[in-house]
């Protein structure tokens, strides 16, 4: 009955993202991702940074196929929809992941919620962005390290840093997660491991794209600096208090001073547990601090949240009913994106209020309370008598609850 059941979500989640494909979305990124297939396709991947620049250099061999085979309106929707098989591929990923923490039956609330989520249908194929590709990267790099396989965490940490520079996040509970392995052991190799593994997936990627690392960086550190607002449509602290697109000089160092004290507060759960949902809830708190605390943040970088909560939502009704409401304050901060910079549209009445500053505020309180919620479940863990599990100190039943509650 659950192979049966997934399959069905599955189905269900592909066909309702080909209709999303047939909704206008954001013009300007999908005509910038096509010309990045197409220079791709003219010119191959070591000559593209010669004639054109990208910050998702990881994406560009997807691109690449897609510009030889494809032209003109055809590759604009083939682009467009590019978020549809890392959503589908996300959708099993989450169920398998819950499966290790509770019965496969109540794991397909992973799934559900996750490939049924209006936020992430709206990301996806109706935007037109690949967020979903750098998630996937990110999920999957918490998972091998929540499984000990840190060499492989690494890369993939890399790898997620190159698809997207604000998913390269995630390689701060990896390296967290090494220097502890090193502490505890006292063995160096397990760093020199993840060092190594981390440099050779850069290597593999870059190398063919001519792509030196300051490069990069001061190609990612660009996208900040080209839009110094206090928020871009994103309903954060500053969206709610200063309001958005407007000059954040005033704002921007205390932004920078309370992140870096939120990404350090999001990785303390990891000195104490080690097991999956610490580590996916590191992952998640991570990636709340990244969107609340700082300005210049897009509406759009919220998006990973999702995929880290359906398994954590499978777990505890508690933490499902929270991702719910989340999910509904996200949705309106999208369709507030959406309206206010492209061709969608939505019934005047429902426009009218949308895009008020009331309407603003209170979808920003409402993220920020929703999230402050699931910090609190998150943290607040039962005490375990027997870890076992994940190959790290820490862990542990596979059937505990992260929010105390079943």
């Amino acid at each position: 009955m659950v192979p049966l059941v997934l399959g069905d979500l599955l189905v269900v989640g592909l066909m309702i993202r080909f209709m999303a494909l047939d909704l206008p979305g954001h013009y300007g990124d999908s005509v910038v991702m096509t010309r990045w297939a197409e220079t791709m396709a003219r010119y191959g991947p070591f000559n593209f940074y010669q004639h054109d620049g990208s910050v998702y250099p990881a994406l560009l061999y997807i691109f690449w196929p897609l510009g030889v085979l494809f032209d003109g309106a055809e590759l604009a929707r083939v682009v467009k929809g590019l978020s549809i098989p890392f959503d589908i591929a996300i959708g099993i990923v989450v169920y398998l992941t819950a499966r290790r923490m509770v019965g496969g039956l109540r794991a397909l609330i992973a799934p559900a919620v996750y490939l049924l989520n209006p936020a992430v249908l709206l990301a996806g194929p109706v935007w037109g962005q690949i967020d979903a590709a750098g998630t996937l990267a990110y999920l999957c790099t918490l998972l091998a390290a929540a499984s000990g396989r840190l060499t492989l965490a690494s890369a993939l940490a890399v790898v997620a840093v190159l698809i997207k520079p604000q998913f390269g996040l995630v390689a701060l509970p990896v390296g967290m997660l090494a220097i502890l392995a090193w502490r505890a052991t006292g063995r160096w190799i397990p760093l020199v491991n993840a060092a190594l593994a981390a440099l050779i997936a850069y290597l593999f990627i870059a190398i063919p794209l001519g792509l030196d690392p300051i490069s990069f960086i001061s190609r990612a550190a660009g996208i900040a600096a080209d839009k110094p607002v206090t928020s871009a449509n994103a309903p954060n602290i500053w969206g709610v208090l200063v309001g958005y697109s407007l000059p954040d000089t005033n704002y921007a160092f205390i932004g920078g001073a309370l992140l870096l004290l939120g990404l350090v507060a999001s990785l303390i759960p990891l000195w104490f547990r080690r097991d999956l949902k610490t580590v996916l809830a590191v992952g998640l708190f991570l990636v709340l601090a990244f969107y609340f605390l700082p300005t210049r943040i897009h509406e759009r970088y919220l998006f990973p949240a999702f995929a880290i909560l359906a398994p954590l939502a499978a777990t505890s009704w508690r933490v499902l009913i929270a991702t719910l409401l989340l999910t509904v304050a996200y949705t309106l901060t999208l369709l507030y994106a959406l309206v206010s910079t492209t061709p969608f549209k939505l019934p005047p009445s429902i426009e009218h209020v949308l895009v008020t500053r009331t309407a603003a505020i209170w979808i920003g309180m409402t993220l920020m309370a929703t999230s402050a919620t699931l910090v609190l479940l998150l943290v607040r863990r039962r005490p375990v008598a027997d870890p076992v599990g994940g190959g790290l100190a820490g862990a542990d039943p596979a059937g505990a609850d992260p929010a105390g509650a079943t």
